[in-house]
């Protein structure tokens, strides 16, 4: 008997394609994919995206986020510390490195900011690692090319920042991972999932003040000996989603300077302002300039 016309699934065959794909993979399935299969599921999970709103001003948008507010809301910022990227715009005749990373100089060589970590963005990052809205990784990507090409930095190989098997199982992607894949595609570079690794599970550093994240971070990385060769002499990008005190980044840069990277630098999505008091309390995150 036919289907009465309420009864059509009308689903897009792109969102079943989606779906079953998601599906298919078992809890933690993910973990047990080889590098190019697990590359290719985190591409085919960002695709698919249904036409809706803008999740800004939430008008009609076939985009995550619409030309209007791109262009008023997500301009780069003129100005940034080279070292740390926090934006230095509100300071004049700043020389492009901050009072911070002149007293205390990260383990990171540069680094490379999209967006100040504020509303709206720091609601559509949250929506990005806690609500699975992968499709917002390629738009905030496009964001990361635009602040590369304004300010290029040399790179031979991009990692994105991992995170541990039980952060995994709880969402089911690593955003870092996703925003990474799509940053490479655009920028021509290498993106390699399997070089730095989570060697422990760690708190939510959110929760934690500057000194306590150095001290959770500490020892939280690993390089993975059988794709060491990877990084070895050569210029490494790191992405993640935020930086905040630098703590993390930094981290990651010691392990991968001490697995013979030749230099690191540091690309986030959004980038933390710092109030006086904040900068004060942050600078332990980054060793003392010789």
């Amino acid at each position: 008997m036919p289907a009465r016309p309420s009864q059509v699934d009308k689903t897009p065959p792109r969102a079943l394609r989606a779906t079953a794909m998601a599906s298919s993979l078992a809890p933690g399935a993910l973990l047990r994919l080889k590098p190019d299969q697990a590359t290719g599921w985190l591409t085919g999970l960002m695709r698919w995206r249904p036409p809706g709103s803008c999740l800004v001003c939430h008008r009609w948008s076939a985009a995550a986020v619409c030309g209007h507010c791109t262009m008023r809301w997500a301009r780069p910022a003129p100005l940034r510390c080279q070292r740390c990227a926090v934006n230095l715009s509100h300071l004049p005749h700043a020389d492009g490195i901050c009072m911070d990373c002149e007293a205390h100089s990260p383990e990171f060589d540069r680094a490379l900011a999209a967006l100040d970590y504020a509303p709206p963005w720091s609601r559509l990052l949250a929506r990005l690692k806690f609500q699975d809205a992968c499709h917002l990784a390629p738009w905030l990507a496009e964001r990361l090319t635009q602040a590369w090409q304004a300010r290029p930095q040399i790179a031979s190989v991009i990692l994105p920042m991992p995170i541990s098997r039980v952060r995994l199982r709880e969402r089911g992607y690593n955003q870092s991972g996703l925003v990474a894949q799509a940053l490479g595609q655009r920028l021509g570079l290498p993106v390699a999932h399997d070089v730095l690794q989570r060697a422990r599970h760690t708190t939510r550093l959110m929760q934690l003040d500057p000194a306590q994240r150095q001290a959770e971070i500490a020892g939280a990385f690993s390089v993975n000996p059988s794709t060491r060769r990877r990084v070895i002499g050569r210029h490494v990008a790191v992405v993640d989603d935020v930086m905040t005190t630098g703590a993390t980044l930094n981290e990651a840069a010691l392990m991968l300077r001490e697995a013979g990277a030749r230099s690191v630098s540091a690309w986030v999505v959004a980038r933390t302002a710092r109030s006086r008091r904040a900068t004060d309390a942050a600078a332990p995150c980054f060793k003392d300039a010789p």
